[in-house]
C-alpha cells in the first residue's frame, strides 16, 4: 500500500452508520459543512488536513481501502475499485465517491448509498486478498473492466497487466488468462470490445501514455510504429525510443512530464540531469539520421490536434499505403 495513503488511512473515523447519538449526527454535519472532515464513504470520515498530502487518484484508493479494511462492505472489490488496488493505470479517472464490489448473484446489480454492486455469476471465483482487502485477481479485474470500459482505457489496462517489467513478486498475467476469466464468467455485454483490446494489446507499451497514442495512432487511421526501437551508438551506448516509423525514419517519443517532478521516478537525478539526458537521446537520434516526435498528455487529450501532429510529422495514411500496395499488384 502507498505511504502516504497508509498513513491517511490510520486517521480515518469510523462512526456507526445508524449512529443513535443525534449529537454526533449533528457534530459530524456542521464539520462536513465546515470543511473540517471529509466524508469518504458512508459511516467512514477523515480530517481534511489528513488529505492535503495526497493526489485525487491517493484519495480514490484511500476511499476504496477505507471502504474495504473498516468494514463498510463485505463482498469483494472488484471494476475501479479493485483496479485502483491492483495499481492500474486508469484513463480519463473518475473522481465518484462510490466502491464497486460484487454482487451475490447474478441478477445483484444495484447502488446502496456509495457502493455500487456489480451481478455476478460467481462472487468467490478468482478472488485473492491484497494488502488486508480481498477483491478480484488481476486478469479478473481487467476483464470486467474491460467490458465496461473505453477501447482505449482496456488497451492501457491490458498492457500494464502483461507487461515484462512487472515488480518481482507480482502476478503474472497473460492475455489468455484474461479471456479464459471472461469466458469462465460468462461475460457477454462488452465481451466484444474486450475481445478487440486483447487483439490490439501490447505489452511493450511501457507507459498508459503509449498505449493510449497507439490506440488514437490506428483510430486516426496512420501506419503503426514499431514499438520499443533499439538504436545501438558508434559509442557502444544502446537506448530505446517509445515508436519508430521505418518507412520515413522517425522516431516517436511520449513524455508524461511525471519523471521531471516525481524524484523516485528519476533515480535521484535532478529535473535538470533528465531533461539534458532527453535532450542528448534526441541528439544521438537525429544523429542516425532518423527525425524525433514528441508528444505530451494534453497532445493525446485532442484527437484532432494529434492526428495534426502527426500529419505535419509525415507518419503515412494506413489506407494509403494499402492502396499503394494493391495498385502495384
Amino acid at each position: 500500500m502507498n505511504t502516504l495513503v497508509a498513513t491517511a488511512l490510520a486517521r480515518t473515523i469510523v462512526v456507526a452508520v445508524n449512529a443513535d447519538d443525534p449529537s454526533l449526527s449533528r457534530w459530524l454535519h456542521r464539520a462536513v459543512v465546515r470543511g473540517d472532515i471529509v466524508r469518504l464513504v458512508r459511516g467512514i470520515y477523515i480530517p481534511r488536513v489528513a488529505l492535503e498530502p495526497l493526489q485525487p487518484w491517493h484519495v480514490e484508493l484511500l476511499r476504496v481501502y477505507a471502504a474495504a479494511a473498516q468494514g463498510r462492505i463485505h463482498q469483494p472489490l472488484c471494476g475501479i475499485s479493485a483496479a485502483r488496488v491492483w495499481g492500474v493505470p486508469l484513463l480519463h479517472d473518475e473522481r465518484t465517491a462510490v466502491v464497486d464490489a460484487l454482487g451475490w448473484h447474478n441478477r445483484a446489480t444495484r447502488r446502496v448509498s456509495d457502493v455500487h454492486y456489480w451481478a455476478t455469476e460467481d462472487d468467490q471465483a478468482h478472488v485473492v486478498e491484497r494488502h488486508g482487502v480481498i477483491l478480484t485477481d488481476l486478469p479478473r479485474t481487467v476483464a470486467e473492466l474491460g467490458v465496461r470500459s473505453s477501447f482505449e482505457r482496456t488497451v492501457a489496462a491490458i498492457d500494464w497487466a502483461v507487461r515484462v517489467r512487472r515488480q518481482v513478486g507480482e502476478p503474472v498475467t497473460t492475455i489468455d488468462d484474461i479471456r479464459a476469466v471472461a469466458e469462465s464468467l460468462g461475460l457477454v455485454r462488452g465481451r466484444a470490445r474486450l475481445e478487440r483490446a486483447l487483439t490490439f494489446a501490447d505489452g511493450r507499451s511501457e507507459s498508459p501514455g503509449e498505449s493510449w497514442a497507439r490506440v488514437l495512432i490506428h483510430e486516426l487511421g496512420f501506419e503503426a510504429p514499431d514499438l520499443q526501437h533499439e538504436y545501438r551508438l558508434s559509442d557502444g551506448h544502446v537506448f530505446r525510443t517509445d515508436f519508430r516509423w521505418a518507412s520515413i525514419r522517425l522516431a516517436g517519443e511520449f513524455d508524461g512530464l511525471v519523471k521531471y517532478r516525481a524524484g523516485d521516478l528519476r533515480g535521484g537525478r535532478t529535473a535538470e540531469q533528465v531533461v539534458i539526458e532527453e535532450k542528448q537521446r534526441e541528439d544521438a537520434v537525429r544523429a542516425t539520421g532518423d527525425g524525433m516526435l514528441r508528444c505530451v498528455w494534453n497532445d493525446l487529450r485532442d484527437r484532432r490536434r494529434f492526428g495534426q501532429i502527426l500529419e505535419v510529422a509525415g507518419v503515412p495514411r494506413r489506407v494509403q499505403r494499402q492502396r499503394v500496395q494493391s495498385r502495384a499488384r
